[in-house]
């Protein structure tokens, strides 16, 4: 065999063995990135402005604030954006955030291109975070046959659907492109839904909630593309998207005090639904938390 200068053997080489994706269906990667104690939060909106729709003036674009440590989020339209006209108080007035939820409103027959960038809170310039979750929720649509609600998404290393999904996933994805952080994938509703079912805090879905909600991973990037679009409805109407950080998809579920059984002479207080107990399941210690005694009139 041949030998290099100093009279080194030359090892041959080949083709680097490309880096595996990160797969965030394996419970100790979601614990090592540590991505459901960094969940991103959506508790306050700086600006409403989507595709200039209003309600608020200034730069369009809906600024989530401090859904990070020193970090906004800005949702930007790059195509036309049509919220639901026939309600007035619905519209871009249900844009920004609701029980710990983005939401943005469409009007049906509608489709929109946004651009989710994270911002420093500080100076506005985009910022990268290394890892962190986006999830999607409530993919369902209304009462035709052929009306569909569907969520594309770009830029994602990888996602996370449950084992029953409702919804119909579509990507061509290689490992490399997921390596990359190039990953694309519509995510389509099967099945019809309305008010009753739509979801009421991000760790605290039930089944069909799971069913019909994404998990989307990404990776050292500032930014993702998403495609909103409602089809196919025959009367028109307004659909709200859900959206927030982790969800029980990757993270267990939180216990709420709707489900504890209150001692006899108790109330459920009236924000059960949406009140963490400190122990899971709610016990007797959550107790003055989830319920109240009834005055006992003289």
């Amino acid at each position: 065999m041949g030998m290099g200068s100093g009279g080194v053997e030359e090892i041959p080489t080949g083709p680097e063995t490309p880096v595996p994706p990160t797969d965030i269906t394996e419970p100790a990667v979601v614990e090592e990135l540590a991505l459901c104690e960094t969940s991103l939060q959506f508790t306050t909106v700086k600006r409403s402005n989507l595709g200039g729709a209003g309600p608020d003036a200034g730069e369009e674009g809906i600024l989530f604030g401090e859904v990070a440590p020193g970090t906004d989020l800005l949702v930007s339209a790059t195509s036309a954006y049509t919220p639901n006209m026939l309600n007035p108080t619905g519209g871009v007035l249900r844009n920004g955030v609701r029980q710990g939820f983005g939401m943005i409103n469409m009007a049906s027959g509608s489709s929109v291109d946004l651009i989710f960038t994270l911002k420093d809170s500080a100076t506005g310039a985009d910022k990268i975070l290394p890892n962190y979750v986006v999830t999607f929720f409530d993919g369902d649509h209304g009462m035709g046959h052929e009306s569909r609600e569907s969520i594309r998404v770009t830029g994602y290393t990888d996602y996370i659907v449950d084992d029953d999904s409702d919804l119909v996933v579509d990507t061509s994805s290689t490992e490399a492109d997921l390596s990359l952080g190039a990953g694309q994938g519509t995510f389509t509703s099967t099945l019809r839904g309305n008010k009753e079912d739509n979801p009421l805090a991000p760790l605290s879905l039930s089944d069909l909630q799971s069913r019909r909600s994404v998990t989307v991973y990404f990776e050292d990037t500032s930014s993702f593309g998403v495609v909103l679009t409602e089809s196919g409805y025959v009367n028109p109407q307004g659909r709200n998207i859900f959206f927030a950080g982790a969800s029980n998809l990757l993270c267990s579920q939180e216990a709420k005090c709707a489900s504890y059984q209150c001692p006899s002479g108790w109330h459920m207080r009236q924000d059960a639904e949406f009140t963490v107990c400190a122990t899971k399941p709610c016990t007797i210690a959550d107790n003055n938390v989830c319920c109240f005694q009834q005055p006992v009139e003289a």
